[in-house]
């Protein structure tokens, strides 16, 4: 009996690996940057989020202190002093100072209202108090900045946010 040995070569051919290689690297190119698009609308998402959720939160402290004081001591450009009931938080003084927007109630220290990752580089006072006294009404306008030092766009974003309240202890 003679048997003939079959020997089966295994592994690729030159021309396969070379198929290969090209077809990864067409679906690579392709996922790539699609992969780096999705990273980075995420993270322009989330400083749109913390700049909103920032101005936001400063807006609605202010009418909420405003709403609650007993009287205007004095309306500034960039600050106001309000009057309240309670001897620990009065004075109440809001300010802007360093890309901060600073509270101070009574002998109180200060304190900022916005995070570290954001800026306020401006903010505005308007006293609409009627002349008779039987209104006052104050409005304010804040822009609210991303404070990354990092100088591509989705780590910038800015908002304008208007708003106004009036006193409740008229």
């Amino acid at each position: 009996m003679s048997y003939k040995l079959k020997i089966k070569e295994k592994g690729f051919t030159f021309i396969e690996l070379i198929l290969y290689v090209a077809i990864l690297t067409i679906i690579l190119s392709a996922l790539v940057p699609f992969a780096w698009n999705a990273v980075e609308t995420g993270v322009k998402s989330a400083v749109q989020q913390e700049v909103n959720a920032n101005a936001r939160y400063i807006s609605e402290r202010i009418k909420y202190e405003i709403r609650n004081s007993t009287g205007i001591n004095s309306v500034a450009a960039t600050s106001i002093s309000l009057a309240t009931s309670t001897p620990a938080t009065n004075p109440t003084i809001i300010d802007l100072s360093a890309g901060n927007i600073r509270i101070k109630q009574g002998a109180g220290s200060t304190m900022n209202l916005n995070s570290a990752n954001t800026v306020v580089n401006s903010l505005t006072f308007t006293n609409y108090t009627s002349g008779n006294n039987k209104t006052k009404h104050i409005q304010f306008v804040m822009t609210v900045a991303a404070s990354f030092a990092a100088a591509r766009q989705e780590y910038q974003d800015s908002v304008v946010l208007e708003s106004s309240a009036e006193l409740r202890s008229n």
